[in-house]
């Protein structure tokens, strides 16, 4: 084999390389987005959500709405449970199940009653109130947790598992000194759930993680551009505007990946981001990055020209060679 069939072989190797290390990976499924109303064990219930302020010595009514859309009459039985973020940084929460556990400094379940059970008839709608009392010597703070229902037909067999409940999450809030803090850990283009700053082909989408570093839970919100190289945006969202919104509960970290709409993407691109604090607004926190997007066919464009300019120069300089060989 002669001396530029070697040469131009290796160029060509070289760039198939070059080309899969860019090439996407195989899409995933995303998690569906939550709704207002949660269903399951027979049970419908809403909100999924509730927020309140209450000073010290203060009572809060919170407003629950349970349904039996079976065919069958159901008793409920309403247990509360404190709660904490789960390992995740999706939101998720985990229920302190275990009574034998250490409660946390701010016990919701200390601020709740025992709820009586509720016989539920055929498709009836009951609409329950739950009254949330701080006491005089409240900590100042948040107190987090959940009012969970379970079928008394279970329960009192003792073959009731988490699963087999649903609940409504409450987030009380105890003014006093508190420290709300947002602190920025992580902003990036994204696909599927793999960071990167250099794309081939496929849909895009922003990553944003935030920590919550104060002591209250906190509901971040706020403008994301993406600006093309020439400064002009191509595209826009608002952050975290689900219905409800989503809170950060304090010393976690939440993770938002928004996906952008479809489009021709080529060249750099700056992802800008400015966000707040719903609750107490203050000083936004700003945030920037970059990313590539080179199209797969664009790469092997590019390949295909630069191995015929290879082979062009290395053709005109063994001609020139054998030239000189002739001479």
């Amino acid at each position: 084999m002669s001396q530029t069939l070697k040469s131009t072989y290796a160029i060509i190797i070289a760039g198939v390389f070059l080309l899969t290390a860019f090439l996407p990976v195989v899409p995933l499924g995303a998690q569906p987005a939550g709704e207002q109303t949660v269903t399951g064990n027979g049970f419908r219930i809403s909100p999924v959500t509730s927020e309140f302020i209450i000073e010290p010595g203060q009572t809060e009514i919170m407003n629950i709405t349970i349904e039996n859309p079976t065919s069958a009459p159901l008793t409920a039985v309403a247990i509360v449970n404190d709660f904490v973020a789960g390992e995740n940084e999706d939101g998720e929460v985990r229920p302190i199940l275990n009574e034998d556990a250490p409660a946390p400094r701010n016990s919701f379940k200390s601020l709740v009653s025992p709820i009586d059970r509720i016989e539920l008839e055929p498709r009836e709608r009951v609409e329950l109130e739950v009254p949330i009392s701080v006491p005089e010597d409240a900590n100042a703070g948040g107190y987090y947790g959940i009012v969970r229902f379970e079928p008394a037909e279970l329960r009192d067999a003792g073959n009731v598992t988490l699963s087999a409940s649903v609940g409504s999450i409450a987030l009380v809030r105890v003014p006093g000194d508190l420290t709300e803090r947002l602190d920025l850990v992580q902003i990036s283009a994204a696909q599927d759930n793999s960071l990167r700053s250099f794309l081939t082909g496929g849909d895009v989408s922003v990553l944003i993680r935030l920590r919550n570093s104060g002591d209250i839970h906190l509901q971040p919100h706020g403008l994301v551009q993406i600006k093309n190289m020439f400064g002009d945006v191509v595209a826009s969202y608002e952050l975290n505007d689900s219905s409800p919104r989503a809170y950060i509960l304090p010393d976690t970290i939440r993770r938002f990946q928004d996906d952008l709409e479809e489009r021709n993407w080529f060249g750099r691109y700056t992802i800008e981001a400015n966000i707040g604090n719903m609750q107490s607004g203050g000083e936004p926190l700003n945030a920037r990055a970059t990313f590539w997007y080179i199209p797969a066919w664009a790469l092997v464009a590019l390949f295909v020209a630069l191995a015929a300019i290879a082979f062009g120069i290395i053709s005109l300089v063994n001609r020139r060679s054998n030239k000189k060989k002739r001479k």
